[in-house]
């Protein structure tokens, strides 16, 4: 049987064409799928080398050229034009056929290409088709190189396919083979080199020993990294192409960096300390910006290390832009939390005039609507995905924001769908904004990923923050690290010189008990936080948990009645108004209802609560109530945080980090050094009236919590022989004044280094081995079910309908992708106890929420 043409995919429209396999009439030309495959893969390697000095780009272009081939079956054109056949299933299945072709032509007719990459291509190829990894050797030595009845007939299947080419169209093998060895191969000598492999096909044939040895002659980071390198290439180049993207539209041109300095410029220089402060945050930004140059032309992990409040968002943005400028690529921006990089992506929309749906500019997140608008000339493609969704995804626009999350996973055994987005690093600019919040269990791991992008990828990685972490200073023996800022002593010299805190150590953290220790009860702790919010005073106070948050706002909210008429509260507040007008309020509005309703009840403090569980809608405008200046005109109420009444805002960690707020005082829960600075930046942030307080004490187990917060996040059973904690309470009561106290130049430079050189440098060998160890054994199946994020595994993507337009367009009727997509301020990712509505789209299930209901707290966001 044979056909007119030849497809690698079918029509993405009912009215399309197919996408041809090798070109009109079977000639070999840029129309078909395997050379624009190829063509691509050569482009996401150029430049680079493997492990063993093979030219990525060779390997690539024969890797691109025969991963398809099997397509050339009867079977696989039958399955791909939606027509049955009788033999099994199998018979269609094309990877592991292409993969031997793959073999054929580097191993037989590339002189420039060894063993090595010969066996890391052919790995490719084989699992081509994978989706939760990029295969491992020992899969394929277990398919295929076993003496079991299962793998005898495997190969007799394969002899069965390419029998069939044979037989009905040997003409256009010859053709991909010849293109893949540049003449010198052909069907012919192919089929004579896999016969004399296959004698006896019931015995110790050639390609069951050479599979069967798969990944026992090269391991180490090297296999691992050329293994992903190639893998993700091709599925880059292969859905791309499957998708109608045009060369023309991979890729995107970054912001103009110009228009931030002249952002900056037109700010007011402001007066006192203040100016000297904004001459530093002006100096930071110039300094990191010149520095860069030196920094793109080395191997070296450039650093940006500034106190909170010194402008690290503009000074990372501007080097980061003036690296991608220098080396003509794109800027990949990484935060660790979705409501700081919601934060930072209206700030970059507002600076550049840029829209996260242009190829200037992509917020990418799970919980973020990702595409690039392309135009009406693309049709959703038979990917799983649009290719606006595509292009956004994959990180091609000239500014990406994402997330710690998606950048390391993307890096650690990525999906098929994460691994689009690999080759957009080649040569890329990467700024990892708060590195210390990096999940203690990959610590080791992510110096290695670190390696990889700048040894394999020859990207510049930049880690910007207030408290370097140094894990790529003592996890590396590659990489060497140098400070972007000129004279870094200056900014503590300063703090030193114009503290804008005071630490104070509760006696709870003080008290060296050794392996024991001391707990502050809820309702003592919440008459704190009330004592602390006299005479129109901001404060703020983080918990480790979302049980420990809640109780404690409980015990510091006065009398809270069911109503919630005896206290001020805005999430009450914002809520009433949506149930009142269907639509949520502006900042302003917000924070005239809440004017309103202190003056009503004669209140003198406005309780405000923050968590993961809250919609990210309603927290950003919670944020904006309380502190955006930008919203409003003159004759608007100021911002809460800067009036005359009182604001206490109880939080997790979604304030820790990033988060632009300013209060008066802020207790913080037991936890790690770097934490504690972090909550600290939320305290006088810009210098405003006498010192401020960071009270750190630690929390006891809430009601419904089952343990202590600080052990719960920050290690597990153990008390404080906890490494992280056990070195934060040494370190702390070291430097502590008798009366408990810490200026603030000492612990956001001393304690914070010698916290990490005592973790590093001593017995205590912090992060996870196991996770280390499968990227040196190229171990994929033990990767690929790991997430930096304990237990997000088990959490839902729910999305909770509040106003009129989300519970009229969400909840029951159909929905598809782009119904949910365009809410993406309502969707929160969590364990809910009920939900209205369930749906499925693709593979992605989503609980439906309906917010005015008793399945949303209008405090505390779902149940």
């Amino acid at each position: 049987m044979t056909f007119e043409k030849y497809i690698s995919h079918p029509a993405n429209t009912d009215d399309g064409e197919p996408t041809l396999l090798i070109g009109e009439g079977g000639r070999f030309d840029d129309e078909g799928h395997l050379q624009t495959v190829a063509d691509r893969m050569v482009e996401a390697c150029r430049g680079q080398t493997l492990a063993d000095e093979t030219p990525a780009e060779s390997v690539a272009e024969v890797v691109g050229l025969t991963h398809d081939f099997a397509k050339l079956t009867r079977w696989a054109q039958q399955y791909l034009r939606g027509e049955s056949f009788r033999k099994p299933d199998e018979y269609r299945y094309h990877a592991f056929p292409g993969a031997l072709v793959t073999l054929y032509c580097l191993l037989e007719h590339h002189d420039e290409v060894n063993d090595y990459a010969a066996e890391v291509a052919t790995l490719v190829v084989a699992g081509h088709h994978d989706t939760r990894s990029p295969p491992e050797p020992s899969k394929l030595a277990e398919n295929y190189g076993r003496t079991t009845v299962e793998v005898r007939e495997t190969y007799k299947r394969v002899n069965e396919q390419l029998a069939d080419i044979g037989d009905e169209v040997p003409e256009r093998a010859d053709r991909v083979i010849q293109a893949a060895t540049s003449g010198a191969g052909s069907w012919d000598d192919f089929r004579e080199w896999h016969d004399d492999r296959t004698e006896p096909i019931d015995g110790a044939h050639d390609h069951l020993v050479y599979f069967a040895g798969m990944g026992k002659r090269v391991t180490g980071v090297g296999y691992y990294g050329d293994v992903v390198r190639l893998w993700t290439a091709l599925k880059f180049a292969d859905q791309t192409a499957a998708s109608g993207l045009k060369d023309d539209d991979i890729g995107g041109t970054p912001p103009d960096r110009e228009v931030l300095d002249q952002h900056v410029d037109d700010l007011e220089e402001g007066e006192g300390v203040l100016a000297n402060l904004n001459c530093l945050r002006d100096r930071a930004r110039k300094d990191a910006t010149k520095n860069v140059e030196a920094l793109v032309e080395s191997d070296d992990v450039g650093l940006i290390t500034l106190p909170t409040g010194f402008g690290k968002t503009y000074t990372g943005l501007s080097a980061g832009l003036q690296a991608a400028d220098i080396s003509d690529s794109r800027l990949v921006y990484v935060l660790p939390y979705t409501s700081i990089l919601d934060q930072t992506a209206g700030e970059i929309q507002s600076v550049f005039g840029v829209s996260p749906y242009s190829r200037a500019f992509t917020l990418h997140h799970h919980l973020s609507d990702t595409y690039t608008g392309l135009g009406d000339h693309y049709t959703d493609a038979d990917i799983g995905r649009s290719p606006g969704a595509l292009h956004a995804e994959s990180w091609l626009s000239g500014l990406t924001l994402t997330t710690t999350v998606q950048l390391f996973e993307s890096l650690a055994a990525p999906t098929a769908r994460q691994a689009t987005r690999v080759p957009s690093l080649h040569e890329a600019v990467v700024v990892i904004d708060e590195p210390q919040a990096i999940p203690e269990d990959w610590w080791q791991i992510v110096p290695e990923l670190v390696e990889l992008l700048v040894d394999t990828y020859d990207a510049t990685v930049i880690l910007m923050t207030a408290t370097q972490p140094g894990i790529v200073e003592y996890g590396s023996d590659e990489l060497d690290t140098r400070e972007l800022t000129d004279d870094t002593d200056q900014y503590t010299d300063f703090l030193a010189a114009h503290p804008r805190v005071t630490y104070r150590l509760h006696d709870t953290v003080q008290t060296d008990l050794g392996d024991e220790y001391t707990t502050l009860d809820y309702p003592t702790a919440g008459s704190r936080v009330s004592e602390a919010a006299r005479n129109g005073r901001g404060v703020l106070a983080v918990c480790n948990t979302r049980a420990s948050a809640e109780e404690l706002y409980r015990h510091a909210t006065p009398t809270m009645a069911a109503d919630g008429d005896s206290s001020v509260e805005l999430g009450r507040l914002l809520h009433g108004h949506v149930e009142a007008t269907g639509e949520l309020p502006s900042p302003v509005r917000l924070r005239r209802l809440a004017l309103d309703a202190v003056a009503e009840r004669d209140a003198d403090t406005i309780y405000t609560y923050l968590s993961g569980d809250v919609r990210p809608d309603d927290r950003a405008l919670l944020i904006d109530a309380l502190y955006d200046e930008a919203a409003g005109g003159e004759d608007d109420p100021d911002p809460l945080l800067n009036g005359e009444t009182s604001v206490v805002l109880v939080s997790t960690s979604v304030v820790e980090a990033g988060v632009d707020v300013s209060f008066d005082t802020v207790f913080r829960d037991y936890a790690p050094i770097p934490n504690i600075v972090q909550s600290g930046g939320r305290c006088n942030r810009s210098f405003d009236g006498d010192t401020g307080d960071v009270v750190v004490w630690r929390l006891a187990e809430p009601e419904d919590g089952g343990a202590v917060p600080s052990l719960v996040i920050h290690g597990g059973d153990g008390g404080d022989a906890l490494p992280l904690l056990r070195e934060t309470g040494r370190v702390l009561r070291r430097h502590a004044a008798e009366d408990g106290s810490i200026d603030e130049a000492t612990m956001i430079s001393d304690t914070v280094d010698e916290f990490y050189e005592s973790l590093f440098e001593g017995a205590l060998n912090p992060g996870s081995e196991r996770l280390a160890d499968a990227v040196n054994s190229a171990s994929m199946s033990e990767l690929a079910g790991e997430h930096m994020i304990e237990g997000i595994e088990d959490y839902e993507d729910v999305v909770a309908c509040l106003t009129d337009p989300e519970r009229s367009d969400l909840l029951g009727g159909e929905l598809d992708a782009g119904d949910i997509g365009e809410y993406p301020g309502a969707q929160v990712s969590t364990d809910p106890n009920m939900w209205t509505d369930e749906v499925t789209i693709g593979n992605s299930r989503y609980l439906l929420v309906d917010a005015r209901e008793e399945s949303y707290h209008t405090v505390f966001g779902i149940r």
